[in-house]
């Protein structure tokens, strides 16, 4: 667990709350989306624990900046290179592409940011990851959005030079890095449509009494937090757990879960006033929906985890379920 996380809650706080038009430029001033970098390979410091507990609680106000991306492909990239003041964000896909001749020709969809970005790092399997210049002429990048309004650009690519980054680490470690990052994500935002709706229950009135007085209503507040309570151990597991030991994969899985349930919850029970505009129900919601498969969907991350269950065999999943290994 991080030893600074209540400084560093307190720091996303005021800055949600000063209202700056460039929150990422204050953002990157502080060096937030550099920690969990060492200082030597130009990041801010401080350990993993930090910053995800600086996403999470960006996550918690229904921010949407690129701290998950950036901070992962600076990551990629201190491995070997001196990192400059640029956006680079990262790319995964599923096999490698052809550079043989040093550069590449593609068309990428889903690129987080890439209209804000200088620089691009594609991760493959078994390859060592590339790196793309945005800003080269033969790179063409066209608006997308995701359902919350952020940046997954389609970025085309003709004959563009890139450059293997040899020394960064594997497409499994930079995958299970990102999964990490996005379950405490998913986790801040749950966690913020919940404190949401549980205020709203409990000062809006029907019948001369709040509505949590409602049974239905009370009960469904309960699911919410059963659904938070269940996505918090999970990341907390992960946390500790050994590299590639699968935690992760299973705290995505949770934490999709929960947020589909917990924005349904907090639809229902905002009613007409959760979908407005004014109201910041939807500025959470909106990146739940959309952050619970970001790396791989919930079904893909439970694919790959029953797989390993199975190739473990009915031992190894019976000292996994009692945790009779440890």
């Amino acid at each position: 667990m991080s030893q600074f996380a209540d400084e560093l809650r307190s720091l996303v706080d005021d800055l949600a709350a000063s209202g700056r038009p460039d929150l990422w430029g204050s953002l990157c001033d502080l060096g937030l989306p550099r920690v969990g970098i060492d200082e030597a390979k130009g990041g801010s410091g401080g350990s993993l624990d930090d910053l995800l507990v600086v996403v999470e609680s960006l996550a918690g106000h229904g921010i949407g900046v690129p701290v998950v991306e950036a901070s992962t492909a600076d990551w990629v990239l201190g491995h070997g290179r001196e990192l400059d003041g640029d956006l680079t964000t990262i790319l995964l896909l599923d096999r490698a592409p052809d550079t043989a001749s040093g550069a590449l020709t593609a068309e990428l969809t889903a690129v987080p940011w890439a209209r804000d970005a200088a620089h691009l790092v594609l991760c493959a399997p078994d390859s060592a990851p590339l790196l793309v210049d945005l800003r080269h002429t033969s790179v063409t990048v066209r608006d997308v959005e995701n359902i919350a309004g952020e940046p997954r650009d389609t970025v085309i690519l003709t004959d563009t030079p890139v450059l293997a980054l040899d020394t960064a680490p594997s497409h499994d470690e930079v995958r299970e890095r990102l999964a990490l990052l996005w379950s405490a994500a998913v986790l801040g935002a749950a966690r913020g449509a919940y404190k949401l709706t549980k205020t709203y229950v409990s000062e809006r009135e029907q019948f001369g009494a709040p509505l949590l007085k409602i049974p239905a209503v009370s009960g469904n507040l309960a699911r919410m937090r059963v659904q938070l309570v269940q996505a918090e151990a999970a990341l907390a597991l992960a946390r500790e757990a050994e590299p590639l030991s699968g935690a992760v994969g299973i705290a995505r899985i949770t934490t999709a879960a929960a947020a589909t349930e917990i924005a349904q919850i907090a639809h229902q029970l905002h009613g007409a006033m959760g979908i407005t505009e004014e109201y910041p129900l939807h500025r959470l919601t909106r990146r739940l929906w959309s952050w619970r498969d970001a790396v791989a969907s919930e079904r893909r991350w439970a694919e790959n985890l029953g797989r390993r269950a199975a190739g473990a065999g009915e031992t190894g999943v019976w000292t996994r379920i009692t945790a009779t290994g440890r």
